[in-house]
């Protein structure tokens, strides 16, 4: 018998023969939701890049309800299924394959004015200001407290300015009348 060899590396207690039988059926199952999940991710990231025809939200929900579902089964880590998510909504995003599928998606693609593009230019030039700024800042906080803490401290400043801006303006009308 292999299993009493010299040479054998494997379980040899009942208990770990028993784990061996238990993972290999284990793995048939799981491998079905992991090839179905990875499945739906690449058809929908096909769909976002452009290599494949078909309807992109249907393909983006159904992939991500598969990622949920062997994340909830186990078969996947949580936080593997949340990054597979994160990178497949990223490319959908870039390919803007669901702005108009909240709404309903007009028939003829909208023409964009040069003011739309130019107030879009705008506003991705400052994010990315705002962003630099922000990586600038090492001080800055990254909690979700130093947040809140910073937010009132910048309330108490502004309504700390608002009061001298009105005790001044009063002033200026008391002086002159």
């Amino acid at each position: 018998m292999a299993r009493t060899s010299r040479t054998w590396k494997g379980a040899r207690t009942p208990q770990a023969l028993k784990r061996v039988r238990q993972e290999l059926r284990r793995r048939t199952v799981n491998k079905r939701s992991r090839s179905e999940a990875k499945t739906l991710v690449q058809r929908a990231t096909s769909i976002a890049l452009g290599r494949a025809e078909g309807d992109a939200p249907v393909a983006v929900t159904d992939a991500i309800s598969a990622l949920d579902r062997a994340a909830a089964k186990g078969v996947i880590h949580p936080n593997n299924a949340a990054r597979r998510k994160s990178r497949l909504m990223a490319k959908v995003n870039a390919a803007h394959l669901l702005d108009g599928a909240a709404g309903e998606a007009p028939a003829t693609a909208k023409r964009k004015t040069t003011a739309s593009k130019t107030a879009q230019r705008k506003r991705v030039q400052a994010a990315k200001a705002s962003k630099a700024a922000a990586a600038k800042a090492t001080d800055r906080p990254r909690t979700a407290a130093g947040k809140a803490k910073v937010a009132v401290t910048r309330a108490q400043r502004e309504s700390a300015a608002a009061r001298r801006r009105k005790q001044t303006d009063a002033e200026s009308e008391g002086g002159e009348g």
